[in-house]
């Protein structure tokens, strides 16, 4: 991982807040981890929030492979029907 130098400085302002100005572009909503080393560099990762309900099928690397196979064979057109029989109008 390369890290460039955007010939820019900046400042934290009074509520140490510091603005990435026009060098940075950023996707809209994007958020960060931020990490900072022994030096004071600060580095800003990019990351992407889950749902909570969503977050089991990270912390279980089984069922995330199994999901990523399913996607890699309905991708690869190995797909099945499957016959449910009538569907019942719950009316009736």
């Amino acid at each position: 991982m390369n890290w460039t130098d955007t010939g820019n400085e900046t400042a934290p302002d009074k509520k140490r807040r510091i603005s990435l100005g026009t060098a940075v572009q950023t996707a809209p909503g994007v958020r960060y981890k931020v990490m900072k080393n022994e030096a004071g560099q600060i580095l800003l990762d990019p990351v992407k929030t889950v749902p909570a309900y969503e977050a089991w099928i990270y912390e279980n690397p089984e069922r995330m492979a199994s999901i990523q196979r399913g996607i890699a064979q309905a991708e690869a057109g190995e797909l099945v029907n499957i016959d449910l029989g009538p569907i019942e109008d719950e009316d009736e």
